[in-house]
């Protein structure tokens, strides 16, 4: 199931590469959702999990390095095609969201380079990316 991948293939590359010497900065992908609980239940729950083993993956890796995770909110890809496609449903989401926009994909890029590779001091942090939306008090998601 995806969830299940959303959450193993975090645990399962920082578990292999903890011992490695030259691992100095490790980026987990969270989401929104981890945060908010939001969206659909598993998921949103494998990704809270990923907030949580980040912030204990920053402690076992120091002093050696450090770890962060990039929660992204709405991002504009094939994926959410749908829910862009939707008139209705779009409308209702940017009514949700400060910004008025999702992010770009390069825009979520720069903040994961920033996190892995210019960042060297901040770790155990989960950065959430979301145009202000997890201020929002609901979730919009076409009807079962």
């Amino acid at each position: 199931m995806a969830w299940q991948m959303a959450a193993s293939s975090s645990l399962v590359f920082t578990r292999e590469s903890k011992p490695a010497p030259w691992i100095r900065s490790v980026v987990n992908v969270g989401s929104a959702s981890g945060h908010t609980g939001s969206e659909f239940p598993e998921y949103a729950a494998s990704k809270g999990g990923i907030l949580s083993y980040t912030k204990n993956v920053a402690n076992r890796l120091a002093p050696q390095g450090i770890c962060n995770s990039v929660d992204p909110g709405g991002v504009l890809t094939e994926l959410n095609r749908p829910v862009m496609d939707d008139a209705a449903m779009w409308e209702r989401i940017m009514q949700l969201t400060p910004l008025r926009r999702w992010a770009e994909p390069d825009e979520i890029a720069e903040w994961v380079y920033f996190v892995g590779v210019t960042n060297r001091f901040m770790t155990g942090q989960n950065l959430l990316i979301d145009g202000g939306e997890a201020g929002a008090a609901e979730f919009v998601w076409p009807e079962d």
